[in-house]
């Protein structure tokens, strides 16, 4: 009977060690796949913070254009048109410049979530 409990015992810790070892391979697989993700996300993170920077810049002039321009409002219709023109033309680039901004955060979040979940699963302690 304690033969029969032993080979069982070795039977199971056979089958759990190659299972264990096909789930490792497995896991290697799909890590490597998760790392090979991280790089053109980053690049895609980088090059819409370059975008966004040089919206930024556009966005101040425009705004201090309008500015400039709102100073001289009252003096003809034609520097009221200008002002208002140049009013538009700022709230348009601001609003571009938000919603480029939303999609930068939104990137950047699922980006620290996509390494938190590589870090949680994949990285080893040496």
């Amino acid at each position: 009977m304690m033969r029969y409990v032993v080979a069982a015992a070795l039977l199971v810790a056979v089958t759990q060690t190659a299972i264990a070892q096909a789930m490792t391979a497995a896991d290697v697989q799909r890590c490597k796949a998760m790392a090979a993700t991280m790089v053109p996300k980053k690049a895609e993170i980088e090059a819409l913070q370059v975008k966004r920077d040089k919206m930024a810049e556009s966005v101040e002039a425009k705004g201090e254009a309008w500015e400039d321009a709102e100073i001289h409002r009252l003096a003809s219709a034609s520097h009221a048109e200008k002002a208002e023109q140049n009013k538009s033309a700022y709230q348009a680039a601001k609003k571009k410049l938000m919603g480029t901004e939303q999609a930068l955060q939104a990137l950047a979040r699922q980006f620290n979530q996509d390494i938190a979940s590589y870090n949680q699963s994949c990285a080893t302690d040496k």
